[in-house]
């Protein structure tokens, strides 16, 4: 399990406000400083532009030439650090495209929004490699970015189940891991939307629509280093009381914490709050829509039961303790295969935002669906499997999780890492002709032009 509270990274204090970048010899990535008296601004493009890194000469020239713009905040001091020979162009930021291929646009973190990714510089991205990047611009007041930033992944459906299963009944979790748990890396919190509960005695071969998993295999989940796990799924009640209970148990035992579910109507319900590393805490709250399987908590235990008026309730009591600063609504919606929302996820998930959710994730789709910008927040429909045992169409071999970074409390980047199930049935990530077409499948710019 990963250490939530603390980052280990040491940022050195520099006595100089400033640190200049030559025009002549971009400075070694190897020799980069991170400065405690400095904030960072960061390059941003729309989810549609594929250009996923520009150098610093490209910067520059895009600065000088009008085509890269920033915000008004930073003009002075990125000139100044860039030794720009002209000011840059300024403009508010909500006038960027949130839809343009071609664009970019620069801006300080504290600005930054995530209906845009961040876009390397000279290889370096700032959530990923802080301690090598290079666009810093001096700041009257100190920074500890070593304790500003949580990174979170977010994963879709979960099920060791059935041929999976069988799988895993011939590879060790690391040998079962091996292709996707290098893209997963060592999230501050990994989410996992885990779906069955463990009966040692269960036969793989023989199941069709009641799951359940061997204990020994979920030692997957500590091997990826799970550290919340959503309850939410259809399945967990599948094979008895007994299994759920002794699985929850479990989770407990191994230091995973869980919300969408639980040994009772109140714990199902309860949100899970946690406390990232600058202190500042979030809520996760999960609901289940339809309960196709009899497997909500209506009168003992099971997954938390969708109404507007529960989720509304919640919302409400989180918003009212006044120390929540963000909260992540997961949802296990009807399915439907189709890259496409239901009218049903679309009106559910946007009377979470209405209500205060700060995010509203799915959590049901076997198959990866758009995601929308409403009311300046983010909505993504469903990411599609994670560890399942579907191959029988493109549509359910096709994924993406969420790489996600907590900043003062809030998420401001949500960064889509895109995989396909192999035939081997192993989590993989998804080479470049199965990511386009992923892509090309959930990227629709309808859903991202509007904030209304």
């Amino acid at each position: 399990m990963r250490a939530l509270l603390i980052f280990t990274l040491a940022f050195p204090f520099l006595i100089s406000c400033e640190t200049s970048i030559n025009r002549n010899s971009e400075t070694p990535a190897s020799k980069a400083i991170t400065p405690n008296d400095s904030i960072p601004v960061v390059i941003i493009r729309s989810y549609f532009n594929r250009i996923e890194n520009l150098t610093l000469d490209e910067l520059r020239m895009g600065l000088e030439s009008g085509r890269i713009a920033c915000t008004s905040d930073i003009a002075d001091r990125l000139t100044t650090k860039l030794q720009l020979e002209k000011s840059p162009v300024t403009k508010p930021l909500g006038e960027f495209s949130r839809v343009d291929s071609t664009s970019f646009m620069v801006t300080s973190i504290d600005s930054l929004k995530p209906c845009y990714l961040v876009t390397s510089l000279n290889g370096s991205h700032f959530f990923k490699d802080r301690l090598t990047y290079l666009l810093w611009v001096a700041d009257s007041t100190s920074h500890d970015y070593s304790k500003a930033i949580t990174s979170y992944t977010h994963t879709g459906v979960t099920a060791l189940t059935r041929r999976t299963g069988s799988v895993l009944n011939t590879l060790t979790p690391g040998q079962y891991l091996e292709l996707i748990k290098p893209e997963i890396g060592s999230p501050d919190l990994l989410h996992i939307s885990n779906e069955v509960s463990m009966l040692d005695l269960c036969d793989y071969g023989s199941m069709k629509m009641k799951f359940a998993t061997k204990s020994e295999h979920f030692r997957v989940l500590e091997e990826l280093g799970a550290d919340l796990v959503e309850l939410t799924g259809n399945h967990n009640l599948d094979v008895g009381t007994e299994p759920y209970t002794n699985t929850f148990k479990w989770y407990q035992e191994k230091g995973m914490k869980t919300f969408g579910g639980g040994l009772s109507p109140e714990e199902a319900g309860a949100p899970l709050i946690m406390t990232l590393n600058d202190g500042r805490k979030a809520a996760w709250i999960g609901f289940n829509e339809i309960c196709p399987c009899g497997e909500c908590a209506d009168k003992t235990m099971g997954s938390n039961r969708y109404s507007d008026a529960s989720a509304k309730s919640t919302i409400d009591a989180l918003k009212s303790r006044g120390d929540i600063e963000y909260i992540l609504a997961c949802v296990q919606f009807g399915e439907s295969d189709s890259y496409v929302p239901t009218s049903s996820q679309k009106r559910i998930s946007k009377y979470l935002v209405d209500c205060g959710a700060d995010v509203v994730i799915g959590s049901q789709a076997h198959q990866p669906q758009t995601f929308e910008w409403y009311k300046e927040r983010m909505i993504f429909y469903g990411i599609g499997n994670f560890m399942f045992d579907q191959i029988h169409r493109i549509g359910v071999r096709q994924a993406y999780f969420l790489e996600c970074y907590f900043y003062k409390g809030r998420i401001v980047q949500f960064i889509p890492h895109f995989t396909f199930m192999g035939d081997d049935r192993r989590p993989a990530p998804a080479n470049a002709s199965n990511t386009e077409l992923i892509k090309k499948a959930v990227y629709l710019p309808s859903y991202m032009q509007s904030s209304k």
